[in-house]
């Protein structure tokens, strides 16, 4: 006995001795090697943080097998961690990371990545690397954004941060070690592909992986017509990860969710009822989303209620079922009682009212002839009216025509004004139409002018030649204001300036009656001029951004290539100011307002009335008769 303790004494002394002459170099903080790029790399090993570890027992030599003889070989072996490690080491080269180290690539991760080197800790430890705490990090070191895991050919993006903003994650960060972290789902070191069928992330087993601890969920989800289809090799239904999404798995009541129930329909349950192909596969209606959307719970829906019926209240969540199933939400008996949740005393024949329908069905049938029957009634009693009025308005019009031949009239605008005035009202137009006609190609006015023969061809080629009518009609009008002796007072007369500033409060102050005296307007007053100047904006910004768009090839030679997606933003949006400012101001001066209406023929013919021009025009009226005045005598 005596022997054996002394043997066993010598043996740990010699251990002892065998640590501390490793440290003699190796203990040293500034002991570094170089290597053959010429960088620095650190050898010191801290003797407190390797006393903590999970090897503490273990010797140097013991892991670094060649480190013998004093001093020891400068180029060690890879330390073999298979020696004991033997079951971890096949699983880890049997997977995506081991396969990549063994090919030789840089980026994947070896046992030290993962584990650490001198300061490994057993996975149970909440300091180890590998702790369920900590594996988002561990893991992040590559999969994170910018890390070498981002130069391969990863499925999804930023996997670990939108981990951690998932409710998995966000438990993990409050101290719950039980929530699901990196290797719950994708396993430790046998790390297979998805496409790999022995994968824990493999579609098929998808819900067993979840099942782990959402066990109640899985059984419901597994005995639903999805779980079933997906089981019989059906990779078209939806698994766990199709409706909650993979990583950043967000609680129902979260309203970014796609299972929040402002959602269900838009955002989880439309990606495959919403299709034509998979509906028409399996035998389902042509789009029961989009009969929901049109009924009145899909249209509250769509307006913001949390509270009004969506696809889970009557289909269920995860126990969905045929409707063949007696066990199904939307069995015929059952579907009294599936309504009775939210409508109290709903009966079978009120069950029967909001379902989806087939379109072959009679309720469609129905529904589509009163469709039909009213769209011709609104189209005939409607269209019979606006014809009607539009008679009255014409009467109107050809009375103001007759009026102007015989009442004293004034030459407001000569026909080079009324010249580019015409071609840029027709441009405008057209260029609205024609501009909408793309943004809105569903609209039922787009799809009528398609019947009519306006093709995307046509409709481009009608856009951009309203737009050389628009561009030579500001090029002839300026040609005319700049170089046209009788035009060169109009830029003058249409400047800016203060007065405009102080008329404009005295014309709201007359219009309200705080004030009897109108203001003394000249040849234009604020409206003719800020009138003018947005046509001048408007134009400029529409010609430029149209001609980008028009030829972006050639404005990207110039330009940064965004001033294509800039160009279509400001080119659409300006096309609304512009159509809606001609809508609710210039037409309400050119028709609606009670001294023009029916319309305000100036444009169309240069002449104004000379009672009008007294009375609008005061100041400029006055100038004019002063001069023929002087012209007479």
């Amino acid at each position: 006995m005596m022997h054996r303790l002394l043997l066993a004494f010598f043996l740990f002394t010699g251990l002892l001795s065998a640590q501390n002459g490793c440290y003699d170099c190796h203990g040293e903080q500034d002991f570094v090697r170089v290597t053959d790029s010429g960088a620095e790399e650190s050898l010191f090993v801290s003797d407190s943080v390797f006393a903590q570890s999970a090897h503490s027992d273990f010797s140097c030599t013991d892991c670094h097998v060649d480190a013998v003889g004093d001093p020891h070989p400068d180029t060690l072996a890879v330390v073999d961690c298979g020696a004991c490690h033997e079951d971890y080491l096949v699983d880890y080269l049997k997977g995506v990371h081991g396969k990549r180290f063994a090919a030789g690539d840089s980026c994947a991760p070896s046992c030290a990545s993962c584990h650490g080197k001198h300061d490994i800790k057993s996975s149970t430890d909440v300091t180890s690397k590998t702790s369920t705490i900590n594996l988002p990090a561990t893991c992040g070191s590559c999969h994170q954004k910018g890390g070498p895991a981002c130069t391969h050919d990863i499925e999804v993006a930023l996997p670990v941060e939108r981990y951690e903003r998932g409710v998995h994650g966000l438990s993990l960060v409050e101290g719950n070690d039980a929530a699901a972290s990196c290797n719950d789902c994708h396993g430790s070191h046998l790390l297979l592909p998805r496409s790999d069928p022995r994968s824990k992330i493999y579609q098929l087993n998808i819900s067993a992986t979840c099942g782990k601890c959402h066990d109640d969920i899985v059984k419901e989800y597994d005995n639903s017509s999805h779980g079933r289809a997906l089981a019989n090799g059906e990779f078209d239904a939806p698994t766990c990860i199709t409706c909650h999404g993979e990583h950043q798995i967000l609680s129902p009541s979260d309203e970014a969710a796609p299972t929040n129930p402002i959602h269900i329909a838009n955002q989880t349950c439309m990606p495959c009822h919403g299709s034509a192909k998979l509906n028409e596969k399996y035998g389902l209606l042509p789009d029961p989303t989009e009969s929901y959307k049109n009924s009145y719970h899909g249209l509250a829906s769509a307006g913001g209620s949390k509270v009004v019926a969506n696809c889970t209240s009557c289909h269920g969540i995860h126990n969905i079922l045929g409707q063949d199933d007696p066990n199904s939400t939307i069995y015929p008996s059952n579907l009294s009682k599936t309504c009775g949740s939210c409508h109290l005393n709903a009966t079978e024949e009120f069950s029967q009212s909001y379902v989806h329908v087939s379109p072959y069905s009679l309720e469609d049938q129905i529904a589509k002839v009163i469709r039909q029957v009213y769209i011709i009634l609104i189209i005939v009693v409607i269209g019979g009216m606006i014809m009607h009025n539009f008679v009255i308005w014409i009467g109107y019009v050809r009375k103001k025509i007759q009026a102007l031949k015989t009442a004293p009239v004034i030459q407001r605008f000569d026909k080079h004004w009324i010249a580019q005035h015409v071609a840029t009202m027709i441009a405008f137009i057209t260029l609205v139409i024609t501009g909408f006609a793309l943004k809105f190609p569903d609209a039922g006015w787009v799809q009528l002018l398609g019947k009519l023969g306006l093709t995307e061809h046509v409709r481009s080629l009608i856009h951009r030649v309203a737009a050389v009518l628009l561009i030579a009609a500001a090029v002839y009008q300026w040609l005319f204001l700049l170089f046209v002796k009788k035009w060169r007072g109009e830029l003058k007369s249409l400047a800016p300036s203060i007065t405009d500033m102080r008329q404009f409060f005295q014309h709201m102050e007359y219009h309200l009656g705080l004030t009897k005296k109108y203001p003394d307007f000249d040849r234009y007053s604020y409206v003719e001029k800020a009138e003018f100047w947005a046509l001048v904006w408007g134009n400029l910004i529409m010609v430029f951004t149209g001609l980008v768009l028009w030829f972006p090839t050639v404005a990207t030679k110039y330009f940064p290539s965004w001033i294509i997606k800039a160009s279509e933003a400001v080119h659409y949006y300006e096309a609304w100011l512009a159509a809606l400012a001609i809508l609710f101001y210039h037409m309400f001066f050119a028709i609606f307002h009670p001294d023009d209406y029916p319309i305000n023929l100036a444009g169309f013919t240069g002449k104004i009335p000379e009672e009008e021009a007294r009375e609008r025009f005061p100041k400029w009226y006055r100038r004019l008769m002063e001069k023929e005045t002087t012209r007479r005598y």
